[in-house]
Parts: structure tokens; sequence; C-alpha cells
């Protein structure tokens, strides 16, 4: 037992190894057959299953009311019902169940389509599309969604020049084949012809601009500022519009210190002013006139005018009044009071034009501050004063003079003097305002005298005497010559005196003269 236990191989592998090699390969040719004949069982079944479902769909189908009702379901735009029907095809399920549906509706299945188990028909309706044409809208049902096919079916042609609107977005008509996004508000806008007037000089533009001013901009018809355009720019384009266009004249305005090169549409220089914003204010005027009319490249200066009101002070120099004065003795002079100078202030009205004065108007003087005179007291008291030197003549006054000589030869031989004396030695001519006729006087050299005629013409000083002599020849015995001297007032005085002398001033052609003592 043992033994026979120890003779047989204990695993497959040792009696494999213990079989004779030809056995090994009888599995493998076992195994090839079995899946070959598994092909051909599998290729004739599907052969055989093919042909009767040929051959099924070649037989009649048998009438509904034979064959049973079957389920099927209706998805009506969303709300899904299931039913059971006798009937053969969609159309006449429809219809008994009141769903037909229009041509342009949406369906799963046509009408003639055979009812099977389990089907869906599903209905879709059409959608409600607003089109808009030049502002007469309409609703148009499809089940369309790209725009260019819904105005086709719409019977509706754009042109290129049209614009087009697509839910809101502006859109070309040659991109309106192309559109992704389902249409739902289409809005045309029609292409019109506009003629336009432009200074007398006629022609027509095609636009879709949204305004007048765009319609102009797009075609380069360009505009000034100051420009007239009837109607307004801003006015919506229509048909039978004319545009008429009023160009504006160049002008040169100088305003403000500026030399301004513009252009102006108005009629008249006042209304040009308007226009370029160069308002006149107060006194401000215009050259030329505000009612002159414009002219191409004229000049329009604008005058700026202000008025101010300035006062001027200035003194007033004081006067000096004069006294007599009995206490004070003749030629004797006392300050009673003395001057200040007052101010009057002078008003004008200054009027500028551009800044520059051109006129000046007195409007009043007023004195703010009046002068105070100076009283200067002259004495009257007419006395003896003293006695000429070497004598004893007593005189009242005593004037220093320049003293000449004349006689009948230098007088062309006349003998006549102012107060009908004749001349002699003894008459002697003076100013009367410096001593008066017939007042008697001394002369140191010439002796006694009186005053009987007046000094010859004008002389640098009135302080100037003429001593009378008969002749020539007594004039040049006495050794006459011309000299500064003492003229002493013999008392008593006359019934006339000058009182106030004029202020003393020697001779030109002596300047450096006077007398002393």
């Amino acid at each position: 037992m043992t033994r026979r236990d120890s003779q047989q191989p204990k695993t497959a592998s040792e009696r494999h190894r213990g079989l004779p090699a030809f056995r090994s390969q009888r599995p493998r040719r076992a195994s090839a057959e079995r899946r070959l004949l598994l092909t051909i069982i599998l290729t004739t079944s599907c052969t055989l299953i093919f042909t009767l479902v040929l051959f099924l769909r070649a037989i009649p189908p048998r009438n509904r009311a034979e064959l049973g009702a079957i389920q099927v379901s209706i998805d009506d735009d969303g709300a899904l019902q299931s039913l059971q029907t006798r009937h053969e095809t969609v159309g006449e399920l429809l219809s008994e169940l009141g769903l037909e549906t229009a041509e342009w509706a949406k369906r799963s299945y046509s009408e003639s389509e055979p009812l099977v188990e389990g089907m869906v028909i599903r209905l879709r309706p059409p959608r409600a599309v607003t089109i808009i044409v030049d502002g007469s809208e309409r609703q148009l049902p499809t089940l369309l969604e790209n725009p260019w096919d819904i105005l086709v079916s719409a019977d509706i042609a754009v042109q290129e020049a049209d614009k087009i609107w697509v839910n809101g977005a502006l859109a070309y008509a040659d991109a309106l084949p192309d559109w992704t996004v389902p249409a739902q508000h289409i809005r045309i806008r029609r292409a019109i012809q506009l003629t336009i007037m432009d200074d007398g000089a006629a022609s027509t533009i095609v636009t879709n601009a949204d305004s007048i001013g765009d319609a102009l901009l797009e075609t380069g018809i360009s505009l000034h500022p100051t420009d007239q355009v009837s109607p307004p720019l801003d006015t919506a384009p229509a048909a039978e519009i004319t545009v008429r266009i009023k160009r504006a004249r160049p002008v040169k305005l100088l305003v403000d210190g500026l030399v301004i090169e513009a252009r102006t549409s108005a009629a008249l220089v006042g209304d040009a002013l308007i226009e370029l914003n160069a308002p006149l204010f107060g006194l401000d005027y215009v050259l030329p006139a505000a009612d002159t009319a414009v002219r191409a490249d004229m000049t329009i200066e604008v005058r700026r005018v202000t008025e101010e009101i300035v006062a001027e002070r200035v003194p007033i120099n004081f006067s000096q009044v004069t006294q007599l004065d009995a206490g004070l003795h003749l030629d004797e002079v006392a300050v009673r009071q003395e001057g200040r100078a007052g101010a009057e202030e002078t008003r004008f009205r200054l009027r500028y034009e551009n800044g520059v004065e051109v006129e000046r108007e007195l409007i009043e003087r007023v004195v703010v501050e009046a002068p105070i005179d100076k009283i200067v007291a002259y004495g009257s008291k007419v006395e003896v004063v003293g006695t000429v030197p070497g004598t004893d003549l007593g005189y009242w006054r005593r004037v220093c003079v320049i003293a000449t000589n004349y006689d009948p030869e230098s007088q062309g031989g006349s003998r006549a003097t102012a107060t009908g004396a004749t001349l002699a030695k003894g008459v002697i001519a003076a100013k009367p305002h410096i001593i008066p006729y017939y007042t008697s006087v001394y002369v140191p050299g010439y002796g006694r005298g009186t005053i009987r005629d007046t000094g010859a013409g004008p002389r640098s000083t009135d302080f100037w005497i003429d001593l009378g002599y008969g002749s020539r020849a007594e004039a040049e015995a006495a050794k006459a010559h011309t000299r500064y001297t003492w003229v002493y007032h013999l008392w008593p005085p006359p019934e006339k005196i000058i009182h106030i002398l004029p202020a003393w001033r020697p001779s030109v052609s002596y300047p450096s003269g006077g007398c002393s003592g």
C-alpha cells in the first residue's frame, strides 16, 4: 500500500511531467474547435433575427382596434399627460384631443407618424416676435429664431442703408444670417433722402442718422459753430425735409485787447457780438455801430468804457491885505496877521476807453479850506522925520532913486511938461505913483525942485527921476550924470500922498547901485 502511493505523482505537475510528450497537445486543439463552433452559432443566430425583423416589417399592420389600446404621453409645452389610445397616427390622436397645431408650431412627430407603445409626443407653440418698421409695429408668431429668417418669412426686405436693432442691439444687415441669439424684438428704420441747401447750393443725401447733425457729419458736411442750420441739428430726419445751411461770414473781432478771427451768421453787428459771446456792458460801444450790416472780412471793435470820479486838491494862495495905520509912521510896516494857504478840491469825471483816458470833465470845485489873508499895516502918520543933510530943510520922506537929466534939446526942442510947467532947472520928472505931482523935493547935488513932469517911457524900475535944466549948456555946467541918490520930500507934504510905495528895485542897467547914508 505504501509502495503504491509512493509510486503515484502527488501533484498535477508531477502527473503532467510523468505523461508522454504527445499527449500535452490535445487540450489545445479541443479549445480551438469549441471557439470556432461558437462563432458559427452566433453568426447564424444574428442572421436569423435580422431576417425575422425584415419579415415582420413587411407584414401589413393589423388594425389598432384588433391589437388593443397602447400607452402614449403628450408633452404640451411642459404640461405632461399619459393616456391609452387605439388611434393609429399622431394626427388622429391630436385631433381627438383638440390639440391640432398650426403649421408654424413645433412638434416632435409629424401627423402621419404611427403611434407606438410608450411614445412621447412633444408640442411647442410658436414664439411671438415683435417687428417694428419705421414706427409701425406687428406681432409675428414663429418658430424661427434667426432674425434674417424671421424677416424673410415675414416678407420684409432690408437694405444696406437701413438701421436694424435686434433685441435692442444695433446690427448690420449682412450680419443677420449669422445671428446666434434668438430674436424677440426687431426694429427697422429705413434710410431716407434729405435735400441740403448749403448757402444756396442744392444737394441730396441718403441717411439713417438719429439727427440732422449726425447726418451732416456722416456725409462730411462740416459746420462752423456760428453757421445757422434749419431745422435745428437735433431734429430727427424725416422725408420731405429740406435742410438749409446759412454759412457764417468771416470777421475780425477786436475785444479786451485780443484780435479774434471769427465767423458770424448775424445780419447786424450788435447781433454778431451776442453770437460771438462779446456783449456790451454799461457804457461800452462798438465800431461800427450795432445797427450796421455785417460784411465779410469786416473789423468789429468793442470799446470798453469805464468812468470814475477823481478829486484833486490844490493849494489856494493867501492874499496880502494892506491897511493904513495912523499909529505907525509913514513907510513903517507891521504884520498884523500872518497868511496861511487854503486848499481847493476839484472833482473830475474821467472817461476811459480800453483802459486809456480819453476825456476829463470838470464836475465842481470846492474850497475845503479857506486861505487866511496876510494883513500888513502901513504907517499913515506924516511928520517931519529929519532935516536934509547940510541944510535946515525938514523932510517927511526920502526915497532912493536913480537920477538922470533932460533938457529941451533932448526933448527935440520942446519945453512942455505934463503939468504945463516950462522945462527949466527945478522942474523934475518922476513916476506919479512913486512921487506925486507938485511934491517939493530936494536932490543932493541938484538942489530944490518940484515934481512937474512924468518919467519918460517904461524903464526897468519906477524909482527913477529926471532932473530938468533950461539948456544943454546948463546941464553940462552942472556936470549932471546918471547916479543913485536920495530924494528928500520937503515939508510941508502935498495934498496927495502915496502912503504905500511898491517894493524898491534897482535899475537893470545899474544892478549894483543903491543909496547909502
